[in-house]
């Protein structure tokens, strides 16, 4: 039920469809201190947790209806969608919103607490509200995107006494009916912008992010992975004008508010010479440096941390920089 394709074990696994189910789990106590688990495409399990209980959604229901905003549409999909299914199939109807996310492994109640992103977009870029189940209290609770607090990787979700207390078990998405091609990514720039929006589809963006995706990052039905493991650091504008000069080389970055510059930690984990390194039966990803990949399928949780923070270590012993992972670690 994990991406990483580690072994791991809890003490027990239950899974709902409804809303109602997920209340008479909560009346009966047995969420306390549960974890919720969407897809697994963002969990490192490091040891045997034997003490605790998983929750994960069955439920796949969606709905597209037209919203009173005018060349708009409201996506309602439930916890347990996988996220790319949904943006195959807006894609594939016209609608505009989901397209760059394509090929992101992983379910809409882990999207909307991590807050994905891939070539330019985000998933708070479309998001309208999130329904949780409060299990302090067993009832339904409504955040507007305002509310979840949206930032890199991270919401209001991620940063709870403890995971169980906001279940997300439903998300409503705003799309456009009309174009809206997001090519702020180089590479998407490059292949669209000598085209009119009018001249160009939602389903030609997604097939452009899936080539662009293939060609970089493993899949995971074949090599275990957790995607891009450590976010992109973000540094004040003094220290990356004095980590060029104090090395003598040009530092990619580009601006994450007017006194912050987010850095490549692909960049640096590459030019810090960690390209190579190996822990057990964990490694990086050949073509994409930020990948840490479960070699040949018999890598530990171990294993991935200690190479883990052999990259953290080189690259703040070469740039100063800390890199922090992206992968939750249980």
């Amino acid at each position: 039920m994990t991406t990483f394709g580690i072994s791991a074990e809890c003490g027990r696994l239950i899974e709902y469809d409804t809303v109602d189910e997920l209340r008479s789990l909560c009346a009966d106590g047995m969420l306390r201190d549960a974890l919720p688990l969407g897809g697994g495409s963002n969990m490192l399990f490091t040891r045997p947790q034997c003490d605790i209980t998983v929750i994960h959604c069955r439920n796949a229901d969606y709905s597209i209806s037209p919203d009173n905003t005018e060349d708009a549409a409201l996506l309602t999909a439930a916890a347990g969608c996988v996220l790319d299914n949904l943006c195959r199939i807006t894609s594939e109807q016209g609608f505009w919103g989901l397209e760059n996310l394509s090929g992101i492994p992983g379910e809409i109640g882990g999207a909307a607490v991590q807050n994905v992103g891939a070539y330019g977009t985000e998933f708070s870029d479309v998001v309208k509200s999130v329904r949780c189940l409060d299990t302090r209290s067993n009832t339904i609770v409504s955040f507007t995107a305002d509310e979840c607090r949206y930032g890199y990787r991270d919401s209001r979700f991620k940063h709870l006494p403890s995971p169980a207390d906001l279940i997300v078990v439903e998300a409503e998405l705003m799309l456009s009916t009309m174009p809206k091609p997001n090519l702020r990514y180089a590479a998407l720039a490059e292949a669209f912008g000598h085209l009119k929006p009018e001249e160009l589809t939602p389903s030609m963006l997604r097939e452009e992010v899936l080539r662009l995706r293939n060609g970089k990052l493993p899949d995971p039905s074949s090599t275990g992975s957790a995607g891009s493991f450590f976010k992109n650091p973000v540094v004040s504008a003094e220290f990356h004008r004095e980590m060029q000069q104090r090395l003598g080389i040009e530092i990619p970055g580009h601006p994450a508010s007017d006194s912050e510059i987010k850095l490549s930690a692909a960049w640096l984990i590459d030019k810090a010479g960690c390209k190579s390194f190996t822990c057990g039966g964990a490694s990086l990803w050949p073509s994409q440096p930020l990948v840490i990949v479960n070699t040949c399928g018999k890598a530990t949780g171990t294993d991935v941390i200690g190479l883990e923070n052999k990259i953290i270590s080189r690259v703040h012993d070469v740039f100063g920089v800390m890199l922090t992972p992206e992968v939750i670690h249980i």
